[in-house]
């Protein structure tokens, strides 16, 4: 029986792990929330479940009975997929790994409380509670998103 895999995600840079993964014979099922994405229309089975929704994801992979969880070029969605797999009793690296090394502010908590050297940093949820502590900044300063790569968010 052909073996199930869930990527989270069919933008282009996750066609090749898509078309990867059906030149090796695996049953290859897509989700994010962008029907539109190239990959899936090379995919066999389309989902619109948004990559980051953990919950919706695991439902998703519960009912399909899939074999696997791949959140390839997709930094956002590794936490998704190993909490998944992790859920299913699937191979992953540990999800609360995972969480951490995804998210800057967590990382670099992590960092400071095990000894190692880190720059300063400070995160925020929304824009009043950064401008509230302007002062604290010494500009110029770079702002980023916690949970995003690949200079996505920068400014």
């Amino acid at each position: 029986m052909q073996k199930k895999l869930l990527m989270l995600g069919g933008s282009l840079y996750q066609t090749y792990a898509i078309k990867e993964a059906k030149r090796l014979g695996y049953y290859v099922i897509t989700c994010d929330y962008l029907p539109e994405n190239p990959g899936h229309k090379l995919s066999d089975e389309y989902y619109n479940v948004s990559t980051t929704d953990k919950e919706a994801v695991l439902e998703l992979a519960r009912k399909l009975n899939v074999d696997g969880v791949v959140a390839y070029a997709s930094d956002p969605a590794a936490p998704t997929a190993a909490y998944v797999c992790e859920e299913l009793g699937l191979p992953t690296s540990p999800y609360k790994s995972v969480r951490i090394l995804s998210n800057k502010d967590l990382f670099r908590e992590f960092l400071l409380k095990n000894g190692f050297n880190c720059p300063k940093a400070m995160g925020f949820v929304c824009y009043e509670d950064a401008l509230a502590k302007i002062d604290e900044f010494k500009l110029p300063v770079m702002v980023k998103p916690v949970d995003s790569s690949g200079s996505k968010g920068n400014k």
